[in-house]
């Protein structure tokens, strides 16, 4: 891989998979949503393409390259707050993550590659379980564009990798999923609230992250959806008591004071078998190290993601 095309580029994933890139000596078109858009976490020497998703089409006459080894397509509406559960939004999302794929085929790329959610795990099965929790439109959506994709890739004869998230912490995250919102709390002194958190779990440095998506990029992947995690997946419990023990100051956690939400994640989910096998990853450091990391970028007054 010697040139790469990112959408969602300014976002939390998408800017830390383009400074993994650049290390990397990886050329990089970032595509964002326009001039208004927030490009301060981009590097200030990467090509950027203003292009909204609803006129992602339009790529072709705004990209004149046609030696783009990967088009990776990272954007997408609605991953926070209650635009996780507007169907308007997330039904939109799967349209534009398919008019992308046509995009790359039609720029030439060799590999097409989306990002997906565990949650989708759990969309899978929607209609088996009582649980109809409205923040799962966005587990739903998601699974419905791997399935439009695989068909519509397929028909493009455009190789195509689905990459599956887990919780992704660390850097610059404002997304409020598990560890953001714990820290968020944790920093203003108050006590964050969870379930009894006795679910498994796999939680993913963004670093890490970005790597495992340039891996996924650089090398020949034999699979069309990978689960891309930390590959030491615990208890959600002893991820929060073990964030709390490197927090220090007392901090306090209210586990078990939320009512559960019905949804069970299993062990398998968290299998990056097939991911380690064809990438040959390996996380560079532990939760700990990480969190600690993550701490001291907040406490410094920065969101550190490199």
């Amino acid at each position: 891989m010697k040139k790469a095309i990112v959408t969602g580029a300014n976002g939390y994933i998408g800017s830390t998979l383009i400074k993994e890139m650049q290390k990397n000596n990886i050329e990089v078109i970032a595509v964002v949503r326009n001039k208004d858009s927030k490009n301060n976490t981009l590097p200030e020497n990467v090509k950027i393409v203003y292009c909204e998703l609803d006129s992602i089409s339009s790529l072709i006459d705004l990209v004149p390259d046609n030696d783009i080894d990967v088009f990776y397509h990272l954007a997408w509406e609605g991953t926070s707050g209650g635009d996780r559960a507007n169907y308007q939004v997330q039904l939109l999302n799967a349209q534009y993550a398919c008019d992308s794929a046509i995009a790359a085929k039609k720029l030439n790329c060799k590999k097409f590659i989306c990002t997906g959610t565990i949650t989708e795990k759990i969309a899978e099965n929607i209609l088996n379980i009582e649980v109809k929790a409205e923040n799962t439109i966005y587990g739903i959506a998601k699974h419905t564009a791997h399935c439009l994709l695989d068909v519509l890739c397929k028909k493009l004869d455009l190789p195509f990798v689905w990459a599956r998230l887990s919780n992704i912490y660390g850097g610059h995250n404002e997304t409020g999923n598990i560890i953001s919102y714990t820290l968020q709390e944790l920093r203003k002194g108050n006590k964050p609230s969870f379930s009894k958190a006795e679910q498994p779990y796999d939680l993913m440095y963004v670093n890490d992250a970005a790597k495992a998506l340039y891996l996924l990029g650089k090398e020949v992947t034999s699979e069309n959806c990978y689960f891309i995690g930390s590959g030491s997946p615990r208890i959600l419990k002893e991820y929060l008591l073990a964030l709390k023990d490197v927090y220090g100051n007392g901090a306090e956690l209210g586990i078990g004071e939320k009512p559960e939400d019905g949804l069970k994640y299993y062990w398998e989910w968290f299998d990056t078998t097939d991911f380690v096998r064809d990438t040959k990853f390996d996380a560079a450091n532990t939760f700990e190290e990480n969190i600690l990391e993550t701490i001291l970028g907040l406490t410094n007054g920065k969101m550190q993601t490199t």
